[in-house]
């Protein structure tokens, strides 16, 4: 069972209300209240029908293999040979007992719920792998430590004292939280990174790392080659905070990589969601295909101030931050366009063909009967399995160095959950080379073949030419058994405005809005 320990409230605020939509690179999560499932799959937990609850019960189908196993993953957890340690415990461990921390920011007064998913991944997974005699024999005791956005750097304090790392979460402002974890030598395997400091500290390893000097490029060719009537008129809308601007600057540069034409680009304040102003904006400017990060969170109005402008762009992109309900509830609600996610995990709705996914959602449904696969569902069980896989190779070595050596993996994809790609030191992390992609319905997320074009682990792309570089120093890709492609152009100069500005400390109001981008 997982023992809770909310994060003390401090009296000093990071910033106003208008400031507290998360920054998402890579994710962005707040509580699931709708009632649209994420995706169509065996175990599904959600409803394709609004104000109804889950028709199974809770029960998913178990994966295959034995019980310890995930996916291609074999014998996680379990008892062990009860060797006991042979060196010196660190910090949070014992015998019988390994200490950890999950971390999120649910208790955030603004944005109730905010990052639960972590606790809920981390809760099953825990349950899971005690159940089977832990790692090696030694159980998790689990501690969910809720942020409130604002105290990351307390939480982290807190872990120093009695945690032997924190595992499978993550927190908008984790910069606030590097000094403490570093200070105090814990270790992480965080589930999501924000922040560049955060995202270049030590002592971690990072199962899906934050990309600074490189960005996609493969999922943008992959839609202008269904949709080339879009390549010219692309949009960009992002949000106004420093940590999410350079990373609309590398999506920028991955449009244009990949052959399109920019017209648009703004960020924008990050509450409310964009409004009619911006939007007769973009239709002014001719956007048929709008790249954005508003899919993370509810952008209902958003959609609906489309509807009543009877204007749509022709086609939507986002990252996988949009794997989440808010997406489906705009697909079932409003008339959205075609509107395409890219992440680098297999879709729930494929779970019938993969064991992974499967494994996955019988984990979830340990902590939430009635919760579907989400993005910060998956980025966390990634993490946890990557930490339990170097804890068990350590054995009775049981060190944080050791763990974290053993964490450097040169081909990672989580027993066939995630897209294969190494864990490298935060300095070398780059973009993923593998993309699937999958369509936004009423019905769910569906996944398009057609699109991806797989030609790797049977539903993802996977290319170096997926990848470019858009600073100097990028990391160079390793090596791939997929055919290079031909047709990549040359990586664009870089763009980064902006990516040294710190994020805001405790100022009062967000920053003005960017004047948007008109591109002729």
């Amino acid at each position: 069972m997982a023992s809770t320990s909310a994060g003390r409230r401090g009296t000093r605020r990071r910033a106003a209300a208008g400031l507290l939509v998360v920054p998402l690179l890579l994710a962005v999560g707040c509580s699931r209240s709708g009632d649209d499932a994420v995706a169509k799959g065996p175990g599904s937990g959600g409803s394709s029908n609004a104000g109804t609850s889950g028709t199974d019960g809770g029960k998913a189908p178990a994966g295959t293999g034995a019980a310890g196993d995930f996916g291609t993953l074999k014998d996680v957890c379990g008892k062990g040979d009860g060797k006991p340690l042979t060196k010196k415990a660190d910090r949070g461990v014992s015998e019988k007992q390994i200490s950890v921390s999950v971390t999120g920011d649910p208790g955030a007064p603004a944005q109730p719920g905010l990052g639960k998913e972590f606790f809920e991944m981390a809760d099953g997974f825990t349950k899971w792998c005690n159940g089977l005699g832990g790692i090696n024999g030694r159980t998790i005791k689990l501690t969910e430590r809720d942020a409130a956005l604002s105290n990351v750097g307390t939480v982290m304090t807190a872990a120093c004292q009695s945690d032997f790392m924190v595992v499978g979460g993550g927190n908008p402002f984790d910069n606030d939280g590097v000094k403490a974890r570093t200070g105090c030598k814990l270790g992480a395997f965080p589930a999501y990174v924000v922040g560049e400091e955060s995202a270049k500290a030590d002592l971690q390893d990072l199962a899906v790392g934050l990309p600074t000097t490189t960005t996609v490029v493969g999922a943008y060719k992959a839609v202008f080659a269904a949709h080339p009537e879009v390549k010219a008129k692309v949009g960009l809308l992002g949000q106004n905070m420093a940590s999410l601007r350079p990373a609309m600057n590398r999506y920028k540069a991955g449009v244009e990589a990949a052959g399109g034409t920019v017209v648009y680009k703004e960020d924008v304040p990050v509450l409310p969601p964009p409004g009619r102003t911006t939007l007769e904006k973009m239709k002014s400017a001719g956007v048929e295909m709008l790249i954005t990060t508003w899919l993370a969170v509810d952008s209902a109005s958003m959609f609906r101030e489309m509807d009543a402008m009877n204007w749509h762009p022709k086609v939507i992109v986002s990252d996988a931050s949009a794997y989440n309900r808010y997406t489906l509830a705009a697909a079932k609600n409003s008339k959205i366009p075609d509107t395409y996610v890219y992440p680098t995990f297999v879709p729930q709705s494929l779970g019938d063909k993969n064991p992974a996914v499967q494994k996955a959602l019988e984990i979830l449904h340990l902590a939430a009967p009635d919760k579907d696969l989400e993005f910060f569902h998956m980025s966390g069980i990634n993490s946890w399995l990557l930490w339990a896989s170097a804890v068990k190779e350590c054995g009775t070595e049981l060190t944080t160095e050791c763990v974290l050596a053993k964490g450097k993996r040169a081909n990672w994809d989580a027993g066939g959950l995630f897209a294969p790609g190494p864990i490298v030191e935060t300095k070398d992390v780059r973009a993923s080379d593998c993309f699937t992609m999958v369509k936004a319905t009423a019905k769910g997320f569906e996944y398009d073949a057609a699109l991806t074009k797989p030609n790797k682990a049977e539903f993802f792309n996977c290319d170096p030419a997926n990848v470019v570089a858009v600073a100097p120093g990028a990391p160079s890709a390793p090596p791939s058994s997929a055919p290079p492609s031909t047709d990549a152009p040359p990586p664009p100069p870089a763009d980064n405005s902006g990516s040294s500005t710190p994020p805001p400390a405790d100022s009062g109001e967000p920053p003005p809005a960017a004047p948007p981008e008109n591109v002729t």
